[in-house]
């Protein structure tokens, strides 16, 4: 390829120029079509006729393996069929330290362990349906505010001169934060998305000890790294620290101008030798490496166009919309992506996501012969938004909860709601039943909850990505509470009705301590969003169709000053820093620590029936050493790309014939541009920086996701477990490991494993659990590699982090 073809790979097109979300430039020359990105975690983002799959947080309540690969494949499928290359997708970061955070939503719950099966999971399944799979956000993304300059001028954040730095230690960056991203890599991730905060006082995407360092040499990282929309700030520093790709292409707030940090920037600094070669070669190779190293993926061609318009739902309209440029053309086929197996597979992630979260005396499932004759069916959560499901990025949130709003929202091509699931129920059982949206005039809603044989209560919490603001929450809830009015409501019909059930749909903890412990509560179900199935699945588990089997993916506190809270506030610098203090304790680890009780703790949820535990069996398969083996020199390099030897006269901007699109960005140079350095003129590198090829990986490095030995299988771990109740149901056996304190203090517990298995009644299944090197250890700053502690390692079987079923020990001695 020439420079500005290879420049064409690695820039964004601009906002708004081309069908997808993010669109590159094309090498027509070789048959390369410009690729599609398109967001992506919960499904096909900006057109119709897709699947709105349930959130991420409501994926990881499942805590099944398999409908996590499930809905990966379902939902790269459908990204597939509409012509999308590029999948932004999944989210592994946020990591949930904070509860209010606005994207919490997006990832599988608080804990690295299950973020990061869950996340290898997604990648796998939406690799093997023939689309690229990008993890983000990387990294410390735990909080909307202050994210980018610029993007609100209210409440004095005009003033902020950088954007938030997320300020991370050794050994929670390895242990927490990018845990699951070396899960992603180890399971073949083709991207990576650097986030919009700074890490340790450095933009994520121009930090070459983040990017360059960390993911590409430490977890051998073999993809490209593309910038989030707007995350960019430097040209050829943020090349040189990594970055493979910026989208949407231009500067951040300049959209439709054309500026770009790279474009023709990128192709002089190439020619005028500011940038090597070899990083624009680099670059490129890592952009087009996954089309050929992943099964079923290819380079798209000019036959494999998008048959969708992100910017438009007509299907005719003129082929630039937002630059108001070129002729009338087709933008919209509408295409039916979905399937019967898109269907069953995001109504089954639903109904597993629910968690039971307390029923009292058996209340639960409803039925007519435990004397339920009347319902009534209170809140907005139960029903429709006035202004329907699918406002714009779904910030409307006056109704049923189906996602959270900003770039992972996705349109639903209908939405079952839990008064019409429920209520079509309850008149085949033969019951009355009332209905009641109203949250503030209390005076039928009195009359009806007293009449009530049972009342369901549907509140919701909301929220999402931070250029979007809802009633002050600009993207992060400013609170814990419910909204529009729930406490207030929940009181007032348990008051009356003596039979009350509250089902919450949040996407993330919520306040419940003014109404949990009311005598006349008797059931309440929890549930992260959960897309366009909400109320059958819903309806299912409250009528017994469906045995809840959902866990909690993250702790419910009794206390606010439990969480770790917002910085909402600029410093005097302007440049605010978010130090987190927790460290590696965040979550239930965080809670055990302190000893302290919360009302629901992580990996909580109960049955319809009664499991038994025991038989427990641990089996050494390879004995463990305290430090890790040296991984291999790098492979020789094969075959050196050549630098391209052309005048810059042959870059320049096409002038013959040529009627350029407004605001797109084109890689070519101007006359102007065209100036190269004397012979005797270099460029000044970055402090620190070699660009010279290293020969070793890091002693945690040399293989996919780290040190190959680190996914050495060292113990298996069994038991059976007996359904003891007369309903058929799903068990969920979590693994934790106690590790001794030998060289430096660890949490009480952490996560190690869940296996999930459906049983009859009466019968009985085994859990298994493979227990790798990297379960076992620890990251030690001081020699920065992986070490196992000799010592007695704890080895627990858990219904939850704090009910233990079975306990184990392993002991390693020197």
């Amino acid at each position: 390829m020439s420079i500005p073809e290879k420049v064409n790979l690695t820039t964004g097109t601009g906002w708004g120029s081309g069908p997808c979300i993010g669109n590159t430039g094309s090498v027509p020359r070789l048959g390369i079509s410009n690729l599609c990105l398109q967001d992506g975690s919960n499904g096909v983002r900006f057109t119709d006729f897709v699947t709105n799959f349930p959130s991420g947080l409501a994926t990881g309540s499942t805590f099944n393996k398999g409908l996590m690969y499930l809905r990966g494949k379902a939902i790269g499928i459908e990204h597939k069929k509409k012509g999308v290359d590029i999948v932004l997708g999944p989210t592994v970061g946020p990591m949930g330290l904070k509860a209010q955070g606005g994207r919490n939503w997006e990832s599988f719950g608080s804990d690295p362990y299950l973020q990061g099966v869950g996340g290898a999971a997604t990648v796998e399944g939406i690799q093997d349906a023939g689309v690229i799979a990008t993890v983000k956000h990387l990294i410390g993304n735990e909080q909307e505010h202050f994210r980018q300059v610029g993007e609100w001028d209210e409440n004095g954040w005009d003033c902020l001169a950088d954007s938030i730095s997320s300020n991370i230690g050794d050994r929670a960056m390895h242990e927490i934060y990018l845990w699951p991203f070396a899960d992603c890599i180890r399971s073949g991730v083709g991207g990576v998305m650097c986030s919009y905060n700074e890490v340790n006082n450095t933009y994520a995407c121009e930090n070459s000890y983040l990017i360059n360092y960390l993911l590409k040499e430490e977890l051998g990282f073999q993809g490209f790294v593309v910038a989030d929309w707007g995350a960019q700030h430097t040209g050829v520093y943020s090349a040189l620290a990594g970055l493979d790709m910026t989208m949407p292409g231009e500067i951040f707030d300049d959209w439709l101008t054309g500026k770009s940090y790279w474009g023709p920037l990128l192709t002089r600094a190439v020619y005028n030798y500011t940038l090597p070669q070899w990083r624009l070669n680099d670059m490129v190779t890592r952009i087009i490496a996954p089309f050929f190293a992943i099964d079923n993926c290819k380079l798209p061609s000019t036959d494999d166009e998008p048959n969708f318009s992100s910017w438009t739902y007509h299907t005719y309209g003129q082929q630039y919309p937002y630059q108001h440029f070129g002729s009338i053309v087709q933008q919209n086929w509408h295409l039916d992506a979905r399937s019967k197996f898109s269907d069953e597979t995001a109504l089954n992630v639903a109904r597993e996501a629910i968690v039971l979260l307390k029923n009292v005396a058996h209340n639960l499932p409803i039925s007519k012969s435990d004397g339920i004759r009347r319902l009534f069916i209170a809140g907005l959560g139960a029903g429709p938004d006035p202004k329907g499901f699918n406002c714009k990025d779904q910030k409307c949130v006056d109704g049923v909860l189906t996602s959270g709003w900003g770039s992972a929202a996705v349109n639903n091509p209908y939405v079952i709601t839990p008064y019409e699931a429920i209520s079509k129920r309850a008149r085949k059982e033969g019951m009355v039943v009332d209905f009641s949206t109203d949250s503030w005039d209390f005076d039928q809603i009195d009359d009806y909850a007293e009449y009530a044989d049972m009342s369901i209560v549907f509140v919701n919490a909301n929220s999402g990505e931070g250029y979007i603001e809802v009633d002050g929450n600009y993207g992060d809830r400013k609170n814990l509470s419910l909204w529009l009015n729930g406490d207030e409501l929940i009181e007032h019909v348990a008051d009356r009705c003596h039979k009350t059930i509250v089902v919450v749909n949040s996407v993330g903890p919520v306040d419940m301590e003014t109404w949990i412990d009311h005598d006349n509560i008797i059931g309440v179900l929890y549930s992260a969003p959960l897309g366009q199935f909400v109320g059958e699945a819903i309806a299912e588990v409250l009528f017994g169709e469906v045995n809840p089997s959902g866990k909690l993916p993250f702790t419910i506190a009794k206390k606010k000053q439990h969480y770790v809270p917002i910085v909402d506030k600029i410093n005097e610098s302007k440049d605010p820093q978010d130090t987190f203090d927790r460290d590696i304790y965040l979550d239930y680890r965080f809670f055990d620590k302190h000893n302290i009780k919360p009302r629901y703790e992580f990996g909580y949820g109960l049955s319809y029936t009664t499991f038994q535990v025991c038989d427990l069996s641990i089996i050494e398969i390879n004995s463990p050493s305290e430090y890790l083996a040296y991984p291999e020199e790098y492979l020789p390099i094969f075959h050196v790309i050549e630098d391209d030897v052309c005048d810059p006269e042959d870059a320049l901007f096409p002038h013959d014939d040529f009627d350029p699109v407004p605001g797109y960005i084109y890689p070519y140079l101007y006359n102007e541009n065209v100036r190269t350095l004397d012979e005797n003129d270099c460029f000044e590198y970055p402090k620190g920086y070699i660009p010279d090829q290293k020969t070793c990986p890091p002693l945690a490095g040399g293989g996919l996701g780290g040190n190959p030995s680190l996914w050495e299988v060292l113990y298996q771990i069994s038991a059976e477990i007996k359904n003891e109740g007369k309903y058929k149901g799903g068990y969920v056996s979590q693994l934790y490991i106690e590790f001794p304190s030998t060289l430096v203090p660890s949490p009480p517990k952490v996560l190690r494993g869940f296996d999930k298995v459906f049983i009859e009644p009466g019968k009985s299944a085994s859990v298994n659990f493979n227990l790798l090197r990297r379960d076992l250890s620890i990251w030690d700053p001081e020699s920065q590699q992986w070490i196992i502690q000799t010592g007695t390692y704890k080895v627990y079987l858990a219904s939850s982090s704090r009910k233990i079923e079975l306990c184990g020990e392993i002991d390693i001695g020197c």
